[in-house]
């Protein structure tokens, strides 16, 4: 096997470097040599995309909840409002600002530290700020004349080959340790990275996203998202002060306990998109001994 810096060696950086099951943008840097990279920790060392898509010149994520119900058969949820997350310096790809983690890394933990961060106290301005919607950001992609509906249609695709490619094992253990398939569920914190050709990259996914609200536009898009998360889910919410007896809670009405957030420009309602996902195997081309297979996501 060959080390680290051989493998690197032919690449040009940066490389973004992060330690392993940590979270909020702790302990990550950037190196431009592979010499650099430490090999007395446990790290992972990602390719840094070096062209990312810029929204006045500062670099920014996107942070989507995406909720699983089951994994056998495969229900993928994709919410579809977000957040973008800000840099708070403006980008700028000349090696001497690769230790400027407030311009290359967009994580709202470590950019809410910057004194250059930006808040924004009302809730209906989505796009002020260091924090926007995802609608926000596609209205602006729009009006720059940008492919929103393609840009989308691919995001979902990352998405589904991404809990495509752990699947086997999160369906071996659900079997193995969860007798009644519905009683469990997942919500999970996608990061995705929009690259200058409008190419999705996923940053990473998160088991426990982040639900705290630390500004009225967080509020705004959480609230709506668990309200409809419990919904799907099928948990009825109940006041705990009610002295309703347990036989009267299990006929409230699923749909009015549950009331989403209405979202001005289009006055429409954010929900869960539903993915079920089906693989049709058909045999391609026979290689050697082995038959190449396709799959096809419905």
């Amino acid at each position: 096997m060959c080390s680290v810096q051989y493998c690197f060696a032919k690449d040009k950086g940066p490389w973004i470097i992060k330690p392993v099951a940590s979270s909020r943008g702790r302990g990550i840097y950037l190196v431009s040599n592979p010499s650099q990279i430490s090999m007395d920790e446990n790290i992972l060392v990602s390719r840094y995309i070096n062209n990312p898509l810029l929204i006045d010149e500062f670099k920014f994520d996107v942070r989507l909840y995406v909720l699983m119900t089951s994994y056998d058969p495969l229900l993928i949820y994709v919410y579809e409002e977000g957040l973008a997350r800000f840099a708070t310096v403006k980008y700028d790809q000349t090696s001497t600002n690769i230790k400027n983690t407030f311009m290359h890394l967009t994580n709202y933990s470590l950019n809410k530290k910057s004194s250059d961060y930006v808040s924004c106290d009302d809730p209906e301005v989505e796009d002020y700020g260091n924090k926007w919607s995802m609608s926000a950001v596609l209205r602006y992609l729009k009006q720059e004349g940008k492919n929103t509906t393609l840009l989308m249609r691919q995001v979902e695709d990352l998405i589904i080959k991404a809990v495509l490619s752990a699947e086997l094992q999160i369906a071996t253990a659900c079997k193995m340790f969860v007798p009644h398939k519905a009683n469990c569920f997942e919500l999970y914190g996608f990061d995705v990275l929009i690259d200058s050709n409008l190419k999705p990259w996923l940053l990473e996914v998160n088991l426990s996203p982040s639900l705290s609200c630390d500004a009225p536009l967080d509020l705004k898009i959480k609230a709506s998202m668990i309200a409809d998360m419990f919904s799907l889910v099928g948990l009825v919410g109940q006041d705990p002060l009610s002295r309703q007896s347990l036989s009267d809670q299990f006929m409230v009405d699923k749909q009015a306990a549950a009331p989403r957030v209405q979202v001005e420009d289009n006055k429409a309602l954010h929900s869960f998109i539903r993915h079920r996902v089906t693989l049709d195997f058909i045999p391609m081309q026979q290689h050697g001994d082995k038959t190449l297979h396709s799959c096809s996501c419905h």
